[in-house]
C-alpha cells in the first residue's frame, strides 16, 4: 500500500546490531525474509552489517547470507568497522576487511548481482584509496559466473532490475 501511494519501491536494510532480544522465535535473517516477502519489497544487503552482527552475537555470517531471499536483494553496502575488543561497531571509517569481501562475493554470486555502494563516512582518505575499494568490488564480482541481467526477474514492483558494480 505504501509503495503504491508513494509510487516508489521500498527496500529494507539489515541493521548492524549490538543487543539481542532475550527471547526470539526466529533468526534475524528469517525475520528479514518473511518481512520482505510479506511487504513485497527489496533488500538493501549491508554486508558489513551482517559481519558486525555475526561477530557481536556469535552466529555464522555465511548462514545469514545463504538464507535470505536472494531474488529480493537490490543493492549491497560495503564498509569498514571498528574492533572494540569484545564487539564491533559499524563505523564506516576504514577499509572493509577480507571476511567482509568474501561475504560480498558470496552474496553477489547467489543473487546474480546488483548495485553496490561503498560507505566511507568518517576519517575519509584520499579519493584514490576509496576508488581502490570500489575497483576491488568490481574485480571480485567480475571473476564470478553471474546470471545475465536480462535473465534475472524484476526485483521491484516498478520492474526496475539490478545493475552491476
Amino acid at each position: 500500500i505504501v509503495q503504491d501511494f508513494l509510487e516508489r519501491p521500498l527496500v529494507i536494510e539489515n541493521p548492524s546490531t549490538y543487543l539481542e532480544f532475550e527471547e526470539s522465535t526466529m533468526t534475524e535473517w528469517d525475520f528479514l525474509g518473511h518481512l520482505v516477502e510479506a511487504a513485497d519489497c527489496g533488500i538493501l544487503l549491508d554486508v558489513n552489517n551482517v559481519y558486525v552482527s555475526a561477530f557481536n552475537h556469535g552466529f555464522d555470517p555465511e548462514i545469514y547470507i545463504r538464507s535470505i531471499p536472494h531474488d529480493r536483494v537490490v543493492q549491497y553496502h560495503l564498509a569498514g568497522h571498528t574492533h572494540m575488543g569484545t564487539h564491533l561497531l559499524d563505523t564506516h571509517d576504514d577499509h572493509a576487511i577480507e571476511a567482509v569481501w568474501e561475504l560480498y562475493r558470496l552474496a553477489y554470486a547467489l543473487s546474480g548481482g546488483c548495485a553496490t555502494l561503498y560507505e566511507w563516512d568518517a576519517e575519509i582518505p584520499p579519493f584514490e584509496v576509496v576508488h581502490g575499494e570500489v575497483l576491488k568490488a568490481k574485480s571480485l564480482v567480475e571473476g564470478d559466473t553471474l546470471q545475465e541481467e536480462a535473465a534475472r526477474p524484476a526485483l521491484l514492483p516498478t520492474g526496475e532490475g539490478a545493475c552491476h558494480v
